[in-house]
């Protein structure tokens, strides 16, 4: 008897998933734990390995979308027929309807002549005579338009499925932009004790600067609630629970692994985590639990030479924090110009539910906790 092969859920929130790619095709021979196929949710892919030994059959084509728990293939023996894959016998062929006789066409006989020199169907011509007649003008203008037809279009080098993560991206941030009143806020910090912190700490585990903003912000959201809550309805529920979000660019989009009770674990352990998790993204083996149900979220563009921008809020967050280059530059510190290591911090905040000033005091606190770092390891 054929073995079902189902669209897997990926995570709790996980509905529906797309069938990407076929990896072995219809009527192949495949083994138990074999890679069959690429499905995708909205956020993650993931590879099907066959549960059973036997011939593929394909239940669902590329770019289909099925629900989970919904088959999509067949593990069959040899020989063995599946009802559910029978072709439905086609329908007989309709009849068709005698032809009506052709339309008498109105031309000047100037039109039909120069129509017959050139061989011209006039019935391709349209006539401005009187009565839509066409005249010896309406068959020159039909020339010389045919003389130079426009070139076709050139093919797009490349091709990309809007489908799977780009769709989803796509529909979250313009839900994003039309349901917002989004604002964003910049403050340039002095991250030289940071810079230094973190030369220092890298001997003892591996540390980059987004862990040390998650750490930060998850300590000022725990002194700024209104931050780390959702519109629900008609009521703003503060969240007990900060978990934090971390964007992680991927080659078809991006992705926002999530570090859960951020305030609860100590810079080591958020290094830790947010590492696991961006290697986890890259190679495409997160659950979908894993990039959902984050509170707030850090996206750092530092690395791309990036200073300041706007980011855009995943929903149903309220703010997001957006983190720049780290620049050594000329700076005023203790009365004397010298140079300093400098990085800006980009807030974007939901203006219905956070006003200017606690955004403002929300990215004060990240900023003190930044230009003093130490505090970090409380």
């Amino acid at each position: 008897m054929a073995v079902k092969v189902i669209m897997p859920k990926l995570g709790m929130a996980m509905t529906e998933g797309t069938v990407v790619k076929w990896l072995k095709p219809d009527g192949a021979r495949v083994e138990k734990g074999e890679r069959i196929a690429v499905v995708m949710s909205k956020k993650i892919t993931y590879e099907v390995e066959a549960p059973a030994s036997g011939i593929l059959r394909h239940a669902a084509a590329e770019k289909e979308v099925k629900p989970v728990g919904e088959v999509i293939a067949y593990i069959a023996e040899p020989g063995e027929v599946i009802p559910e894959l029978e072709k439905v016998p086609a329908a007989p062929p309709v009849a068709e309807a005698p032809a009506p006789p052709p339309k008498e066409i109105l031309a000047t006989p100037a039109a039909k002549r120069l129509a017959k020199e050139h061989g011209i169907d006039l019935a391709q011509v349209t006539g401005t005579g009187p009565g839509g007649r066409i005249t010896e003008k309406d068959v020159m203008a039909f020339i010389e338009a045919r003389k130079a037809p426009p070139p076709p279009p050139r093919p797009p080098a490349k091709v990309i499925p809007f489908i799977g993560m780009r769709q989803a991206i796509a529909e979250r941030m313009t839900q994003s932009l039309q349901t917002m009143a989004q604002v964003t806020i910049t403050a340039e910090i002095d991250a030289t004790e940071l810079v230094r912190m973190r030369e220092q700490l890298k001997g003892e585990f591996e540390l980059t600067y987004t862990d040390m903003v998650v750490k930060a912000a998850a300590m000022a959201l725990k002194k700024h609630p209104l931050l780390n809550s959702a519109l629900i309805g008609e009521e703003i529920h503060l969240l007990e629970e900060i978990h934090i979000g971390v964007a992680v660019a991927l080659e078809g989009g991006l992705i926002v692994p999530v570090v859960r009770d951020a305030d609860k674990k100590s810079l080591k352990e958020i290094a830790s985590e947010t590492r696991r998790l961006a290697e986890g993204a890259r190679a495409g083996t997160l659950t979908v639990d894993e990039v959902t149900g984050s509170t707030f979220t850090v996206t750092n563009l530092g690395m791309y030479g990036v200073d300041i921008f706007t980011p855009i809020i995943n929903p149903p967050e309220v703010a997001i924090l957006g983190v720049g280059r780290i620049v050594e530059k000329p700076a005023c510190y203790q009365g004397q110009i010298v140079s300093r290591a400098m990085m800006h911090l980009s807030l974007t905040f939901d203006h219905r539910i956070v006003d200017g000033a606690p955004a403002a005091e929300f990215l004060r606190t990240v900023k003190e906790l930044l230009e003093n770092p130490y505090r970090l390891l409380l």
